[in-house]
Formats: C-alpha cells, structure tokens, sequence
C-alpha cells in the first residue's frame, strides 16, 4: 500500500465531502433510532459549523491518500477550543482500508498536534450504533465519560 498523509487548510476542506457523505450514510445505517437526522445532515451544515468552531481556536484536516489508486479513502478534522479543549470532530477510512493501521496513524496525528499544542482536555463523539469503535479509541485512552439520551 502507497498511502500519502496530506494536511489541508481550511480553505481546502470541500476535497473531503465525498469521504463526509460515506461517514454519514455509515452513521445512518447504523443508527438504531435516529437515522433520518443523518440523512438531514449536508454537508454545508457540517463544514460551518467546524469553519466557526475554528474562528476562535485552530483546526487541523488531515487526509489519506492511495497513491496507487490515486483516490482519497479517509481524513480526520481535529480542533482547538479558544478552552482549550482538543476534539477528534471527524474521522472516516474508506472500509477496504481499515484495519491497516491507517486509522491508528489518524489518531496519532490528531493527538501529537493536540499535544503539541497543550491540549488540557481531549474527546472525541461516538455516535450510538457505532460502539463497535470503543476499543479503538480506548487504545488512545478515551473512555466513555456520558451517555446522553435524547427524546424521539
């Protein structure tokens, strides 16, 4: 596997939509109770509202790249509070490419830049439906810490 980590800026975060869409419907298929809030979602609505949560603190866009195929199969979008509070806001790998290590190589370039850039608290979302990811991230510490519930 030839795979190439690329860092964007801001200005460059529409090259992940396609890769948003797959996280979506993803989320959506496994959603047990709240599916068509997914599917409701576009991604404008997503990308203001990371754009504006980055106003104030910094943003990191890290995408994945098959040099061998010459396709983008998965990113990760981290962010800085002006709190200081470091958040793994959005991490997709296309399926075929799970498993490899690639994923993990994500999260270590989310956390050494949060890290880096001294972080007091790092979190990340776990939509229900998705627990299946709890051991993955519990490698990087996160544990759950809530459960929110919300009326249908």
């Amino acid at each position: 596997m030839n795979i190439n980590y690329i860092e964007l800026n801001k200005e460059q975060i529409d090259i992940i939509k396609p890769l948003w869409n797959n996280l979506r419907d993803y989320h959506s298929e496994l959603s047990t109770h709240f599916p068509e809030r997914y599917d409701a979602v576009k991604f404008e609505d997503r990308k203001k509202e990371i754009l504006k949560k980055s106003e104030n603190g910094i943003l990191k866009i890290d995408l994945v790249e098959d040099k061998n195929t010459d396709s983008y199969v998965g990113y990760c979008i981290s962010s800085i509070s002006e709190e200081n509070v470091g958040e793994v806001d959005s991490i997709f790998l296309d399926e075929k490419y799970r498993s490899s290590g690639i994923g993990s190589m994500l999260m270590e370039r989310a956390i050494n830049w949060m890290d880096k850039n001294g972080v007091k608290t790092k979190k990340i979302v776990v939509a229900i439906g998705n627990e299946d990811l709890l051991p993955f991230y519990g490698r990087y510490n996160f544990l759950p810490r809530h459960l929110i519930l919300e009326q249908k």
